[in-house]
């Protein structure tokens, strides 16, 4: 936990440094996250909410290129540029993929408990979610495969963009060395992942205000958590 500490610590330091530009990244997520739910309230896919939160969690990294940026020109190691931009783009299809197989599971398994019949409106859904026998079923299942979209999510994109940022390599060889990365640190990434997907609801629950200066600081905390694990092959890159 120390070291998640440091990650975390690290990255207010930044945040404080690079205050302005900080919030606006932040208000920029919070507006976006906004939008979605908007658009999804207003196309009567409510119900969807809460896929997309979980899928917005997948996407997390790729939101946060331009922090990583800015921690890398703070501690001296090369220039603003992005060296592999060409393969963000790929681990971003990638990752969206991810994101669209696992609203179409949560679909399939919204079929499976309740059948073939319209969806209800958000609260409609929560309140059956928890107060059914196939709702608590479908909860439970729910998480279980959502959480296993997370975790391999997780161990592919946690390094592979601020590897793509620092590093001439390509998307698929970043995300191996991500996955081995997490895999070879499990219990150091179960807590950091823990901790981001904490300080995520404190988000949710705060309709997105707490993202404000969250999603910058775990940006740069995510910058430092990539430079404590790959510091000696990357530092000369």
């Amino acid at each position: 936990m120390a070291v998640v500490r440091y990650w975390l610590s690290a990255g207010w330091s930044d945040f404080r440094a690079h205050r302005s530009i900080s919030l606006l990244y932040g208000f920029g997520l919070a507006v976006l996250g906004w939008a979605v739910v908007w658009a999804l309230i207003v196309m009567n896919l409510s119900w969807m909410i809460l896929p997309a939160v979980a899928g917005a969690m997948l996407l997390g990294p790729l939101f946060t290129v331009g922090l990583y940026r800015i921690s890398r020109c703070r501690q001296g190691f090369g220039g603003g540029g992005i060296a592999s931009p060409g393969q963000i783009t790929l681990v971003s299809v990638v990752m969206m993929t991810l994101v669209l197989m696992w609203i179409r599971a949560a679909t399939l398994l919204f079929a499976v408990f309740f059948g073939l019949r319209p969806f209800a409106g958000f609260l409609e859904t929560l309140q059956t979610l928890f107060t059914t026998t196939e709702g608590v079923a479908l909860f439970l299942v729910g998480s279980i495969t959502g959480g296993l979209f997370a975790a391999f999510g997780f161990a592919i994109s946690v390094f592979s963009f601020p590897m793509l940022v620092n590093r001439e390599i390509d998307g698929f060889s970043a995300m191996g060395l991500s996955f081995n990365a997490a895999t070879q640190n499990f219990r150091l990434m179960v807590t950091w992942a823990a901790v981001v997907t904490a300080l995520v609801g404190l988000c949710v629950l705060t309709g997105l205000i707490a993202a404000i200066p969250l999603f910058p600081v775990l940006g740069y905390a995510t910058w430092h958590a990539y430079d404590d694990l790959f510091q000696d092959n990357d530092h000369g890159a």
